[in-house]
């Protein structure tokens, strides 16, 4: 079986032919014949040894935790999928014998043996995960845009920990324009949201972002800071603020781009250690509600269902959102296409 194998105690991922393919072993396990399997930019954190707590499997394992592909085989306790089903993988789930269980919080599980970090995930032909962790895919969803279901679970997270939506006519501002925030910038624009601005140092993704077409004001940050100049941030600044650049610089702004009683989503994922400079006083004046958005609980199945609307509205066109398919054996070159901004996203294809 073909897969990339990650080794963490000596920090080198491997193109293999010979991995050993994964058979169902228990009556709720399900083997998927992997399709579509996406580069996340926390799997970069991953490989830097930059996630804390949520470490990789140090002695080996598969990576990717965002992928579809076809029910090749069912163990004998699953009754709710069958062979040839095509379905997406919810990577994440909770031991549920724990104290996050009870106040369902499973995001916090500490022993949650995710797919693609803790056990083997979807950069291999073939992937064995709990019955649990599988959602069919809607007729109208191709195996390729089925692959964006977790990361827009995800997101659905994010536009979730708003302890209240914000007006339609709210400033909202999204920091950074790979997938994520496309992604993002789909989902306000689904949700009748106009006054959009997405910021982005790199012209490519502002291209991709414009070509979206809903009319948002796609800027440089350089933009960013004539934008304000001049203005009181405390009357003219964001509503709504999400920061999907996972760079502490860009993180440490917000605070002064905020208008007063903003929401600030710091989503992306910054490398653990890192840290950035606050203010206190201004959370305190501008009574700021700051969240940060760790995975996907309890969001999936309503991201697999959304994907259907998002394909009716052609927004599920990886053409379009700027994703980028690469053979397996051809890793380094999507993840240079990545850190080069050349792609929003990195998928590979089996």
């Amino acid at each position: 079986m073909r897969a990339l194998w990650w080794e963490a105690n000596d920090k080198k991922l491997s193109f293999v032919e010979d991995a050993v393919e994964p058979t169902v072993t228990k009556p709720d396990e399900v083997k998927v014949k992997v399709a579509f399997s996406g580069v996340c930019g926390s799997d970069f954190h991953f490989m830097g040894g930059e996630m804390g707590k949520f470490s990789t499997k140090p002695d080996g394992v598969v990576l990717g935790h965002e992928f579809s592909g076809i029910v090749v085989e069912v163990g004998t306790g699953v009754e709710n999928i069958k062979v040839g089903d095509e379905v997406s993988v919810d990577p994440n789930f909770c031991c549920e014998n724990c104290v996050w269980h009870e106040e369902k919080k499973p995001q916090f599980c500490e022993r949650n043996v995710a797919v693609g970090v803790k056990q083997n995930g979807g950069w291999a032909e073939f992937c064995v995960v709990p019955n649990k962790l599988v959602y069919k895919l809607p007729e109208t969803v191709s195996l390729d845009g089925g692959a964006l279901a977790e990361p827009y679970s995800c997101v659905l997270r994010g536009w979730k920990l708003m302890d209240q939506l914000p007006m339609k006519t709210a400033k909202v501002l999204i920091q950074g324009a790979g997938i994520i925030g496309s992604m993002f910038a789909c989902l306000f624009h689904v949700k009748g949201y106009n006054n959009v601005t997405i910021c982005e140092p790199h012209e490519g993704r502002r291209n991709t972002c414009s070509g979206l077409g809903f009319g948002y004001d796609v800027i440089h940050p350089q933009e960013l800071d004539l934008l304000m100049a001049g203005k009181d941030a405390d009357t003219h600044g964001f509503d709504v603020i999400f920061d999907c650049t996972g760079n502490c610089k860009a993180v440490q702004k917000t605070i002064s781009l905020a208008r007063r009683g903003a929401f600030i989503s710091m989503f992306g994922c910054c490398p653990a250690g890192e840290k950035i400079e606050i203010e206190p006083f201004q959370i305190y004046w501008k009574e700021l509600k700051i969240s940060g958005s760790f995975i996907n609980p309890f969001c999936f199945e309503e991201a697999v269902g959304m994907l259907k609307i998002l394909n009716e509205k052609n927004l599920l066109d990886l053409n379009k959102i700027g994703v980028k398919i690469f053979e397996l054996s051809d890793f380094e070159a999507a993840f240079a296409s990545l850190k080069r901004g050349d792609a929003a996203k990195a998928m590979f294809k089996m």
